[in-house]
């Protein structure tokens, strides 16, 4: 039985990092391991940086703001639904009060159907590697599709995404596939990242799903980059670029 294990979560510097609890297999007790989230966005390229200031800049603070916090509700949003969803729950209740964020969860329902076992669902995920790196993160779910471990992505987008915005939905299912492995000793067999598209601001929208799919060669490729942007990132915040250990109070 797969279990998930305790984060225990501080910030430095405003960045997401872990202190990593005991009894997890490649990571000893005590690191402290930015998130993956946070490698990818401290380490991201500056045209991806700058393309972002200038949708700001175009659009305004206040709707680049508004548009953000509408990505971020609806995301969580539908994250609850699925879990509960998975866990036999109302969800009727929650579409119901929630019609604008219906269309979502409708996009990507027949998809549903064809997972067999939700194994693991919002766990989080500690991965190591010499000589003292390593991230941390939480994933969406592990799934049995036709017999195979799954790594899922869950998102949602007002519009399809072009191939050139999907680099860091990539590496998050090859960093996680990678932490899954080293966690538990399986071996992950595919991995999707999955968006609900609709546009509620436009009259035409349908909804729709768009599926970015990796196997298990891809991953271990794009696991590869994410260890090389996570150590780019110890030796951009960490200091003299070297791990350390911090030790959680057990009064």
């Amino acid at each position: 039985m797969l279990q998930h294990f305790p984060p225990n979560r501080i910030s430095i510097n405003g960045k997401r990092h872990y202190i990593v609890p005991p009894g997890l297999p490649s990571v000893p007790e005590g690191w402290v391991l930015p998130s993956m989230t946070t490698v990818l966005s401290a380490t991201a390229p500056v045209g991806k940086i700058m393309a972002l200031m200038n949708w700001r800049k175009r659009v305004g603070a206040e709707e680049a703001n508004r548009r953000t916090k509408m990505a971020a509700d609806r995301g969580t949003w539908m994250h609850k639904v699925i879990e509960d969803f998975f866990d036999e729950q109302d969800i009727e209740t929650a579409l119901e009060l929630s019609p604008k964020y219906r269309p979502y969860f409708d996009a990507i329902y027949d998809f549903l159907l064809t997972i067999d076992q939700c194994v693991l669902a919002e766990s989080a995920i500690a991965y190591g590697f010499d000589p003292g790196f390593g991230y941390t993160g939480t994933f969406d779910q592990l799934a049995i599709i036709r017999g195979q471990y799954v790594l899922i992505d869950w998102k949602t987008s007002y519009k399809e995404k072009p191939d050139y915005q999907l680099a860091d939905y990539r590496q998050q299912l090859g960093g996680y596939a990678q932490a899954i492995e080293q966690m538990y000793g399986i071996e992950i067999d595919r991995a999707l990242c999955v968006i609900a598209v609709y546009d509620p601001e436009d009259p035409n929208s349908k909804p729709s799903r768009q599926i970015i799919e990796a196997d298990g060669g891809e991953l271990i490729a794009l696991g590869g980059l994410v260890r090389q942007r996570t150590v780019q990132y110890f030796g951009e915040h960490y200091p003299g670029g070297q791990p350390f250990t911090l030790t959680m109070d057990r009064g």
